[in-house]
C-alpha cells in the first residue's frame, strides 16, 4: 500500500507541475514588466535622440573621408560644400572646368555628384572665422590628400530642440581628416592652433 500511496503522491506532484501558471501569476509578471518599462522608457528615449546625432556625425565624417579618397584616386581636387540656409551639403570634383561660381549671380553653385540633406531634427552650424567665407563654405582636398588651407576648421552638428545635444566635427591633429568631438572635448578644441 505504501508503494501505491508514494507513487500517487509523485504522480500528483508531476501532474501539478504540468498545469502551468495561474492567472494571478501571469498578472504579477505583467505588472513587473510594465513597471520596468515605465522606469526605462525615458532613458530609451534619450538614447534614440542621441543616436540620431551620433549617426549623422559618423555619416558626415565618412563622407569627408570619401571626398579625400576620391581626390587621391581621381587626381582632381574634391570639394565638400555646405549650404547652411537649406541644410544641404555635397561633394563635387574640381576638374578645372570652372570655378563653380555662377556668372550671372556671382554665387557659388551647389552642384556635384553627391548631395545630402541634414536630418530634419538636426542643424548644421559652421565655424566661419576664416576670411574666405564670401562663397559657400567648403572643404577642398587635393590629389595628394592634403587640404586647402582655407578649408573649414570644423563645424557643429546640433539638435534643433535641445542645445545640450551638440557634437563638433573638427580637423584632426594631423590636419588630413576630420573627427567627432563631444562637449567635454570642445574647450580643448577651441584652444587648438590649426
Amino acid at each position: 500500500m505504501k508503494t501505491n500511496a508514494s507513487a500517487r503522491a509523485i504522480h500528483n506532484r508531476v501532474k501539478r507541475s504540468w498545469q502551468g501558471f495561474t492567472l494571478v501569476e501571469l498578472i504579477m509578471v505583467m505588472v513587473v514588466l510594465a513597471s520596468i518599462m515605465a522606469v526605462s522608457a525615458p532613458s530609451l528615449n534619450q538614447f534614440f535622440k542621441h543616436s540620431t546625432l551620433n549617426d549623422e556625425a559618423r555619416r558626415m565624417v565618412g563622407l569627408l573621408e570619401m571626398a579625400r579618397r576620391e581626390a587621391i584616386s581621381n587626381g582632381f581636387p574634391m570639394q565638400v560644400w555646405f549650404d547652411i540656409e537649406n541644410q544641404w551639403f555635397g561633394i563635387r570634383e574640381l576638374s578645372g572646368t570652372g570655378s563653380g561660381v555662377n556668372e550671372a549671380t556671382g554665387q557659388q553653385e551647389t552642384e556635384g555628384r553627391f548631395f545630402y540633406q541634414i536630418h530634419s531634427q538636426l542643424e548644421l552650424e559652421l565655424d566661419t572665422t576664416l576670411p574666405n567665407m564670401s562663397l559657400l563654405p567648403s572643404i577642398i582636398y587635393f590629389p595628394d590628400g592634403l587640404m586647402e588651407e582655407t578649408s573649414l576648421r570644423g563645424f557643429y552638428l546640433k539638435n534643433r530642440k535641445r542645445e545640450d545635444q551638440r557634437l563638433q566635427i573638427a580637423r584632426s591633429l594631423n590636419g588630413l581628416s576630420y573627427e567627432i568631438r563631444k562637449a567635454d572635448e570642445m574647450l580643448l578644441i577651441q584652444n587648438e592652433i590649426f
